[in-house]
């Protein structure tokens, strides 16, 4: 074993894809997969899966993630925005318009990176606990000037492999509609088999909730609902973290706000408040894509019979995030 672990977490994959791997389940997206899921393209139609990244209207979800502003570039204290390139050299016709933007890469459709969720784990047998990520590696520290993000666990990894491969729609929302409900291995189980659902090894599992097709719809003052609509996968559930290791999925992509229920409090003694995102992101190196935006997708593959699709979704490549927008393309 490499010399940042002399112990994995029980049920982890830490060293099975290599001892320096950061890309986990995503090294099942190979080229035999890509080709095969290419297989899910028939009709020749796209969807884009992401929410406008203005999206949901309100910061009510995670109030320390903060939606997108944007500025028009400046020259000299001058916005360049309808900026006649004439001021700059006489008789030049172009008109030319520059913008930034600052925004939190994780307040609406995005990835989560491996390095977004770890552990206070004894990698070394030692009796110290320590902030640990996936494969042994951690987050760079914080610091106050020059700070340019992680360099392990970031998002970079699954920006230069891609993402593209065999997309799998669970359509929870038919079945319970958008009551705040948690969703068992059991209930999982029972709507896959009652859809006629099959996931194999490799696929990216997407979970239908309709809590994105909410947050589009609700007004400015009915923000606030989308803190108690719409399923959530029950991350308590032993069941359910097993069937996501064994069932060899490389990702899950949900259309709510955590994937599963976000809790603000231990039951007993200690552990994570977040259980599914320790199991995926911090024991087999599993993102989660939150925030999509699949309920026009999810309806028309039920009208058509379908669940499966060929699936692009890479992420905005900026090295040293922990967490990215993305603009899912699906291809049936």
């Amino acid at each position: 074993m490499p010399a940042r672990y002399l112990q994995r977490p029980e049920g982890s994959n830490w060293g099975d894809f290599g001892e320096d791997d950061q890309l986990g389940t995503l090294n099942h997206l190979d080229r035999q997969a890509r080709l095969a899921a290419v297989a899910e393209i028939r009709e020749g139609l796209s969807f884009s899966l992401s929410l406008p990244l203005t999206v949901p209207r309100a910061p009510v979800l995670n109030p320390r993630r903060k939606g997108p502003q944007i500025q028009p570039a400046e020259k000299n204290g001058v916005p360049v925005y309808r900026y006649p390139l004439a001021r700059d050299v006489p008789g030049a016709t172009d008109v030319v318009s520059d913008d930034r933007v600052t925004l939190s890469p994780q307040y609406s459709t995005q990835w989560d990176a491996l390095g977004h969720v770890g552990s206070m784990y004894d990698a070394h047998g030692t009796g110290q606990p320590q902030p640990t990520g996936y494969n042994g590696f951690t987050v760079s520290e914080p610091c106050a000037e020059g700070f340019t993000g992680t360099r392990d666990l970031s998002i970079a990894p699954m920006a230069r492999h891609g993402i593209q491969g065999r997309g799998v729609m669970v359509d929870l929302r038919a079945r319970f509609g958008d009551a705040h409900r948690k969703v068992s291995h059991q209930d999982l189980m029972d709507v896959m088999q009652a859809d006629g659902v099959q996931v194999r090894p490799g696929d990216i599992l997407c979970l239908h909730t309709g809590l994105a097709d909410l947050a589009l719809s609700l007004g400015d003052d009915e923000q606030e609902r989308l803190k108690t609509s719409c399923c959530v996968l029950d991350g308590a559930d032993a069941q359910l973290l097993a069937w996501i290791k064994d069932s060899g999925i490389a990702a899950i992509a949900a259309d709510n706000h955590a994937v599963e229920l976000r809790n603000h409090h231990l039951e007993t003694g200690s552990g994570p408040l977040l259980p599914l995102h320790e199991q995926c992101l911090f024991k087999l190196g599993l993102p989660l894509g939150e925030l999509w935006h699949l309920t026009p997708l999810a309806q028309w593959l039920r009208q058509h019979g379908r669940h499966a699709f060929f699936l692009t979704a890479a992420p905005m490549y900026v090295p040293g995030l922990v967490g990215a927008p993305v603009n899912p393309i699906a291809t049936v």
